[in-house]
């Protein structure tokens, strides 16, 4: 097989439950020159074991063992060991339409943009754990989020990766340094990623400040004037 150009990178922790449903739905994409990173963060449970066993059927699917550390660490060294000139995520518990990364690849090749996203769509677990679960909204939803994200593995190295300092919203910080440089992007208006929603998602029980303080952070560095090299306005 030729060099695959879309690095799929699948961080998880104690993924058992789904794990095996996401890497299903990157196996079943119609763009086929890709390689499946799971990076798993000291998973305690049977994770490795599921991804190991579908790891005999697929060459395409590699297995990276850290210790527990945080997802910003661990998609950090996903990112870093992976070589392809496109670079996707998935979370464990996620699903994607088929056609997502053909559609997004055709879309930036077809343009001058270096990042494309599509839009979410949320879906509730069959089975409930407990009463007040979290309820999936109904509708469509701007994908600004990981899973809705293809780009070009330069911008990692151009601006660098996830801050493993931010405990919710590693994302939302990461792009916000990408709308600072004003690069141009695309949003398929399509729905071609799906969020699960469950009692253990990474959001749940999280202060939204988080979120809002993030928020804020880019946008007091978008209102920061610009000075040159005499350290004057422009």
């Amino acid at each position: 097989m030729s060099a695959p150009l879309i690095d799929v990178i699948i961080a998880v922790y104690n993924g058992r439950q789904f794990i095996g449903e996401a890497i299903a739905s990157v196996q079943a994409q119609t763009w086929k020159e890709l390689r499946i990173i799971v990076a798993d963060d000291g998973s305690e449970d049977q994770t490795t074991a599921i991804v190991e066993s579908l790891m005999l059927d697929d060459h395409r699917i590699e297995l990276l063992k850290y210790p527990h550390r945080g997802v910003s660490a661990t998609l950090n060294a996903a990112i870093e060991y992976g070589s392809a000139p496109f670079i996707a995520f998935l979370d464990a518990d996620d699903l994607w339409e088929a056609e997502k990364l053909e559609k997004q690849m055709k879309a930036l090749r077809t343009g001058t943009a270096e990042v494309c996203f599509c839009l979410i769509r949320e879906f509730e677990s069959l089975a409930k754990e407990r009463a007040g679960t979290q309820q999936a909204r109904s509708g469509p939803l701007k994908g600004y989020s990981k899973i809705a994200f293809l780009g070009k593995r330069k911008l990692f190295e151009t601006y660098g990766g996830f801050d493993q300092q931010v405990r919710i919203g590693d994302f939302v910080e990461w792009f916000s340094r990408i709308i600072r440089a004003g690069l141009e992007q695309i949003m398929l208006e399509e729905v071609l990623a799906y969020r699960r929603v469950h009692d253990h998602n990474t959001t749940l029980g999280v202060d939204k400040s988080a979120f809002l303080g993030l928020i804020k952070a880019h946008l007091d560095e978008k209102r920061k004037p610009q000075t040159d090299a005499r350290g004057s306005d422009q």
